[in-house]
């Protein structure tokens, strides 16, 4: 049995001027419905020598972004529906890890 290849498309996107990278990627079946996602840990915001491991994400801070340290190597978080199934250092990583997922399931 083959590994089942979801459709993966961009979804969110780095905001701000210049190259913006990717923050995630969602696979969907072949009906289209989004069944997998892969999501870029932000670690925190380096500003000359300080370190924001929050970040408000309105004028008036009412909305915090926490931005945790992704451990090395670890940057990216394979999800399966709204479970976390695994970490990589890059996107394709991710990417089969959650598609092997979804092949485990298939043969429980």
């Amino acid at each position: 049995m083959h590994t089942p290849r979801l459709h993966w498309m961009r979804g969110r996107i780095e905001a701000g001027p210049g190259d913006r990278r990717t923050l995630e990627w969602i696979g969907c079946d072949d009906a289209g419905e989004a069944i997998a996602r892969v999501v870029r840990v932000l670690g925190p915001l380096i500003e000359g020598w300080r370190e924001y491991r929050a970040v408000a994400r309105d004028a008036e801070a009412r909305v915090v972004e926490l931005r945790p340290i992704p451990p090395e190597g670890a940057g990216w978080l394979a999800c399966v529906g709204g479970k976390v199934v695994g970490r990589a250092a890059l996107p394709l990583q991710a990417v089969r890890r959650a598609e092997a997922v979804l092949l485990d399931a298939r043969k429980e």
